[in-house]
């Protein structure tokens, strides 16, 4: 099985995988620029820090605030609902979006895998880095694909 690897969220063919990559979204009745925007929201407790996430002016600076919340900065129980939560997002991102829906299908049956340039333990947890990781934002978007596939 062929794989598509994919990170950079505004350059390449795959880029519409990555939820940095800007398009916007509605989830849980609120507009975001990203998904990742929406993510780093949920994980928060206090509705300053929500708001302030919801308004950073890039994804990025969104994924690197959020993941350096501390435990009482974060919502209980975070690390076993974070998975549901993304797929409920990218869910909502590919719901809201024909042409990306179209696009993830077209995937066909190829493994999808975000493909860390660093090291690190997000980055093994949600993706690959050398190969190794458990690809848990892979796995959402295939399970999402067959999800579609099995709508039709």
């Amino acid at each position: 099985m062929d794989t598509i690897y994919f990170y950079d969220p505004r350059r390449g063919e795959f880029c519409f995988l990555s939820n940095l990559h800007p398009r916007p979204l509605v989830f849980a009745g609120t507009e975001y620029d990203t998904p990742e925007h929406a993510f780093q929201v949920e994980k928060a407790l206090s509705p300053r820090m929500k708001n302030w996430l919801k308004q950073a002016p890039t994804p990025e600076l969104a994924a690197v605030a959020g993941d350096a919340l501390t435990e009482e900065e974060t919502v209980p129980d975070w690390a076993n609902i974070c998975v549901e939560v993304m797929s409920s997002i990218v869910r909502a991102k590919f719901d809201g979006a024909e042409d990306l829906k179209q696009c993830l299908l077209a995937t066909g049956d190829r493994k999808l895998a975000e493909c860390s340039p660093i090291d690190g333990e997000v980055a093994r947890f949600w993706g690959e880095y050398q190969g190794q990781g458990e690809n848990r934002l892979g796995k959402i978007l295939m399970a999402l694909r067959a999800a579609y596939r099995s709508e039709k």
